[in-house]
């Protein structure tokens, strides 16, 4: 389920909203519509299921062994 990242153009609050289908995310604080999409990054489950490996597509600063 998608989970998208806001910011309220009334308030100025961050905040996360589950979106599905063809609902519109309001804003908790204040209960407005008007809102930011916020560019946000994902995240990547390794193959093995151990854990979250979103790190590892950012680049490669800062990697032992990285080129």
């Amino acid at each position: 389920m998608p989970i998208f990242e806001y910011v309220c153009k009334r308030c100025k609050r961050p905040f996360e909203a589950l979106v599905m289908g063809s609902q519109k995310a309001t804003c908790p604080n204040c209960g407005s519509g008007d809102l930011e999409d916020k560019f946000s990054t994902y995240a990547v489950r390794g193959a093995s299921g151990s854990g979250w490996r979103g790190e590892q597509f950012a680049g490669g600063c800062g990697r032992a062994g990285g080129t």
